[in-house]
């Protein structure tokens, strides 16, 4: 692929917002797919392209036109594993996974329907197109790396990474999906074989238990009971208020287990990594020289956030002013 690059962050319907930025950065639509002149430059998403918006349908067929015209690559994000497994029944394929309730792999539960509703509202009337867009997101990797940069939604992990390279498994088509999307769900090891690790690191990051009697409330209202953590720092002398990745909620400075403190961690010689899912906010900036989150909350309920790129040219020393979004509508 392209040397010259250019990540795109967490879109989640926000068609309008998704082609104003394409054309600040000079991207024009021919034959159907928005396109860099010349072919110069190539697009990375970095996951979720559904839910929250009002644009699902639209979002996603543009991202789907420029993955198959060759101008972009899409990767997954969490909320497109959360579709295929909210809509798989649990036991086809002959495993049930006895530790999640109801027939499907995601719990029917009044929080997880919502969070489908944007989505489901989008394909309303059109049963077959969704199908197949669930076929679509089988397709996308759980992670790109090239000997420049990395690249997911979430978190990124070396261990995880080798694993699923080993087994030739780097999205739901490597493998018959009835067996893959089961084991991805595998969080108590069921399978010999589970995939719960290392799949929802990718997509989902790393987070830990929260302490009895310590509990915060995201930004939807929803009560949370175990917080993310930040991955690219060393947890080794690090307690939960240093290690947790919760924008607007600060943690009390408890220990964490020792798992969670003698764990690995993305080190500052590793090249540049891209992902989303963190739901920043403000002016888009770098979390460190090879660390770029590039989730600033488009799809937040306060309406202030943006969605944003990093133009990528190979540099292994990011720099901030090579960040371009543009301001939710």
């Amino acid at each position: 692929m392209n040397s010259s690059i250019d990540f795109i962050g967490d879109i989640h319907g926000h068609y309008d917002e998704l082609v104003a930025l394409l054309g600040k950065l000079g991207y024009k639509e021919s034959n159907g797919a928005y396109r860099y002149p010349g072919g110069e430059r190539t697009v990375v998403f970095l996951g979720d392209y559904i839910d929250r918006g009002s644009q699902v349908r639209e979002t996603v067929n543009l991202v789907r036109a420029m993955r198959d015209a060759g101008s972009a690559v899409a990767l997954m994000g969490n909320h497109e594993f959360n579709a295929l497994s909210f809509w798989h029944e649990n036991g086809v394929g002959g495993h049930r996974l006895q530790a999640i309730p109801g027939g499907f792999l995601r719990e029917h539960t009044f929080n997880k329907v919502a969070i489908h509703v944007k989505t489901v509202e989008a394909y309303r009337g059109r049963k077959a197109e969704f199908m197949e867009v669930l076929d679509f997101f089988k397709t996308l990797p759980f992670f790109l790396e090239t000997e420049t940069f990395r690249a997911q939604h979430a978190s990124f992990d070396l261990k995880g990474a080798q694993v699923l390279k080993e087994k030739k498994i780097l999205s739901f088509t490597d493998g018959d999906f009835d067996d893959l999307i089961a084991r991805a769900n595998d969080k108590h090891k069921e399978y010999d074989d589970s995939l719960y690790y290392p799949i929802n690191l990718f997509l989902k990051g790393p987070e830990i238990d929260l302490p009895a009697g310590v509990t915060f409330r995201d930004g939807e209202g929803v009560h949370r009971k175990r917080a993310r953590l930040r991955w690219w720092i060393d947890p080794k002398k690090m307690n939960l208020r240093d290690l947790s990745f919760q924008p607007g909620v600060e943690l009390p400075p408890c220990d964490v287990p020792a798992d969670v403190r003698n764990g690995d961690y993305y080190g500052e010689n590793e090249r540049p990594d891209f992902f989303g899912h963190y739901w920043l906010t403000g002016i888009p900036s770098l979390i460190r020289d090879n660390v770029c989150c590039l989730d600033f909350s488009v799809a937040g309920y306060r309406g202030d956030g943006r969605l944003a790129a990093y133009r990528f040219d190979g540099e292994q020393k990011l720099d901030s002013s090579k960040f371009v979004w543009v301001e939710a509508k």
